[in-house]
């Protein structure tokens, strides 16, 4: 095992050189080219060698190879100096149809030693080597009629593309064949190998012009060199991958072709991380159709959809991309289309999905017809059928034309089980359920009517093709049922409403007693006490509201009266609120009664009022309660006499003054109280009284002394005021006439009250 892989010849002062140095020298620079060759390119035509044809004065058809380029399987260059015709001859014997041309390196023996300089024996004594090149014709199927091979080391391959990945994991197969690491053949080892130019059409034993089909199978059998290595990079900021030829355009000059061919000033920018130097805003071009039989994948990087000229975003322009974004909103990953707002438009910019049809017939330049079926605007309103306009609701949905569909929704196994319509006619909102002409839920546009059953609704709810009795004659043509039908409550209708679950109406026929039922508050048992309001019985008896032959309870199961409340109190409001009850000799309602043939209970102005041609009893929300007075100004008023007494035979008392009475009797001792009195002795023979509460201005005082029959005791009232007044009992008798002496004693205070 050798590391060598070249003999580079040197020279030096005085050395003797032989033809073999020179050869040595030619055959270092030789091989050190031809490795370049296959080692960045694999081998093939270059540039050039076209088939082309033209049409000759004696009305054949004639085929020549332009110049070009070619590099060989062993690096060796190809070059076609001129237009180069194909000999019909060369064809002669090939079966009709299709035939392919090859070309191949060639070299021959050029100028030969000049006269006099003759070496006796030589055989090769020739001063140039011709290289040139040879067009051969055939079919050549294997490989070992192509090319001799290539040799790796002491290896040998009949086959150069097994040669590259033969020490590698696999042994992979390289397409390209390109091997520059090959020991090279020698001037005498076998060195054949042929390069795909393209196909000819033979027929009649005459050269024929191209039909679309031959062309395509020469582009298809034609063999270019490529490119061979990781890294390509644009030196000036560009990478361009486009095709080489520019077509002509009528008498537009070349020039004036090839300027519209390259980068304007608009393809330049300015970035902010190096502001002083213009960079390509897309380093990468592609200039025409691109294939990925790959994935392609995006790193952070979004794929934008711009106008033909380029959009510049900052200057104006609309954006249209697609974009991988995480973490999303909702903290997964969001696949973005990039919808941008509309700059100098007023329209909506759109993704729209629908039908493209193929137009043109050019396969260079397809078309398409197209029609939009469903669009999402930037603002994320979706039209499905409705693309041909601005969408003002978040959904809108265009109904077919032919049946007037607008949504199908399937079960789990694909069929159809529920569509919505416009109807029949067109002319409202129709659920429905395989047969698109029939209704099992129906809204009139024109009416607004409501339909069940039927497609021409007349009222805000019709209800037809009402179902057959179940198990009860009065259920014939049964309109409305809610309940299950097994259970004891079918063929009810509840009306629920509310966070507590509570039915707002039950009407039952099924219930044992039957039952109209509004109940208020619950849980949704119908069972639980909650459930307390209702016409007619209810389950259990329970006792809410019943009716018993034009008597009604209201709170008992037997009501005693034409109305028997058991519970809380009657309750009236609203403008005419209040309780009337007529005088029951009167014997009919009379609408405006005389002095006590109706009484009216009511309320107004916040006062309690009693009723009958005229109030006659009023109270206040002070307390106070007026006689003969709308208006009392105390806590009872009275505009009249009061009598008194269970037979009433005593007047009460009044007088011109709001006044208030306090009367007690304390004892000798003090420590004497009463109602809103009390009593102290504070010395001998003196009395404190105090009044609670106190009179709001000093009241009239009578006080008199407690005495046996043979006592002389007098008593003197001092200090009267609104809080109280004290009393002072002394000895009137001698010898200790004057010497206080305690005593009992009444008093009476009169003054006024609070």
């Amino acid at each position: 095992m050798t590391t060598e892989f070249a003999e580079r010849p040197r020279f030096f002062e005085g050395q003797y050189l032989g033809a073999e140095d020179l050869q040595a020298l030619l055959r270092y620079f030789s091989t050190l080219l031809a490795r370049h060759h296959l080692g960045s390119h694999s081998w093939g035509i270059a540039s050039g060698i076209e088939l082309v044809y033209q049409d000759s004065p004696q009305g054949t058809v004639e085929a020549y190879l332009t110049p070009g380029l070619a590099t060989d399987g062993y690096g060796r260059a190809i070059v076609v100096a001129e237009p180069f015709p194909l000999d019909a001859g060369l064809f002669a014997g090939q079966p009709a149809g299709l035939v392919n041309v090859w070309i191949r390196y060639d070299e021959a023996a050029g100028q030969g030693v000049r006269p006099g300089f003759e070496v006796c024996g030589a055989t090769d004594a020739y001063a140039r080597v011709v290289e040139s090149f040879l067009v051969e014709v055939g079919e050549r199927k294997t490989i070992e009629t192509r090319q001799s091979g290539v040799a790796l080391g002491d290896d040998s391959y009949g086959d150069a593309r097994e040669a590259p990945g033969a020490l590698l994991p696999l042994q992979p197969i390289a397409p390209d064949g390109s091997v520059p690491a090959q020991r090279f053949p020698g001037a005498d080892d076998p060195s054949l190998w042929l390069i795909p130019v393209g196909r000819v059409l033979w027929q009649g034993g005459a050269l024929q012009q191209p039909t679309p089909a031959s062309a395509t199978q020469s582009r298809l059998f034609r063999r270019h060199a490529g490119w061979i290595g990781e890294a390509l990079h644009g030196t000036g900021g560009l990478l361009r991958l486009r095709g080489r030829w520019i077509p002509r355009a009528g008498g537009t000059p070349v020039e004036q072709l090839c300027e519209a061919d390259q980068p304007t000033a608009a393809d330049l920018v300015f970035c902010a991380s190096d502001p002083d130097t213009p960079h390509f805003r897309e380093p990468v071009w592609l200039d025409a159709d691109t294939r990925a039989r790959g994935h392609l994948r995006y790193y952070g990087t979004r794929a934008e959809w711009v106008d033909a000229g380029g959009t510049d975003y900052l200057a104006q322009g609309t954006v249209t991309a697609l974009q991988r974004a995480a973490p999303s909103a909702v903290d997964g990953v969001d696949l973005r289309v990039l919808l941008g707002q509309p700059q100098g438009s007023a329209g909506p910019t759109r993704l729209t999905l629908g039908a493209a049809t193929p137009t043109g017939t050019d396969p260079c330049a397809v078309g398409f017809s197209y029609t939009a079926g469903v669009a999402i605007q930037h603002d994320g309103r979706v039209g499905i059928g409705s693309t041909d306009k601005a969408l003002a609701l978040p959904l809108t949905v265009r109904a077919i034309a032919a049946n007037g569909g607008l949504v199908g929704l399937e079960g789990t196994g694909g069929a159809l089980a529920w569509q919505v319509n416009l109807g029949p006619a067109k002319n409202g909102l129709n659920v429905t359920q395989d047969d698109p002409t029939l209704s099992n839920l129906f809204i009139e546009a024109a009416s607004g009517n409501v339909g069940i059953g039927t497609l021409a609704p007349g009222a805000r709810l019709d209800i037809q093709g009402v179902p057959s009795p179940q198990g009860n004659a009065v259920g014939n043509g049964k309109w409305l049922q809610m309940g299950n039908s097994g259970a004891p409550d079918a063929g009810q209708a509840w009306f629920q409403y509310g966070p507590q679950l509570a039915p707002l109406l039950v009407l039952s026929d099924l219930d044992d007693p039957p039952r109209v039922q509004f109940q208020q508050v619950g849980n949704g048992n119908e069972a639980a006490a909650q459930f307390s309001s209702w016409v007619g019985q209810a389950r259990s008896n329970s006792p809410d509201l019943a009716l018993f032959g034009g008597s009604v309870g209201i709170g008992t199961l037997t009501p005693s009266r034409t109305l028997h409340v058991l519970g809380n109190e009657i309750h009236s409001g609203g403008g005419g609120a209040g309780l009337s009850f007529e005088n029951r000799e009167t014997g009919a309602f009379i609408a405006n009664p005389g002095n006590g043939e109706r009484w009216v209970w009511y309320a107004s102005g916040g006062n309690a009022r009693l009723w009958s041609n005229g109030d006659k009893l009023t109270v206040t929300p002070a307390g106070r309660m007026g006689l003969g007075t709308a208006a009392p100004a105390s806590t009872l008023e009275v505009r009249g006499a009061i009598r008194l007494g269970d037979n009433g035979d005593y007047f009460a008392v009044g007088g011109v003054a709001e006044m208030r009475i306090v009367a007690g009797q304390a004892s000798a001792g003090g420590g004497s109280a009463g109602t809103g009195w009390s009593a102290t002795r504070t010395s001998t023979g003196h009395y404190t009284v105090s009044f609670s509460p106190a009179f709001t201005a000093t009241p009239v005082i009578v006080a008199s002394l407690v005495d046996s029959a043979n006592d002389d005791q007098a008593g003197t009232v001092r200090n009267v005021g609104p809080g109280g007044f004290t009393l002072v009992a002394r000895d009137v008798t001698p010898p200790s006439e004057g010497s206080f002496v305690d005593n009992a004693f009444h008093f009476i205070a009169y003054g006024p009250r609070n």
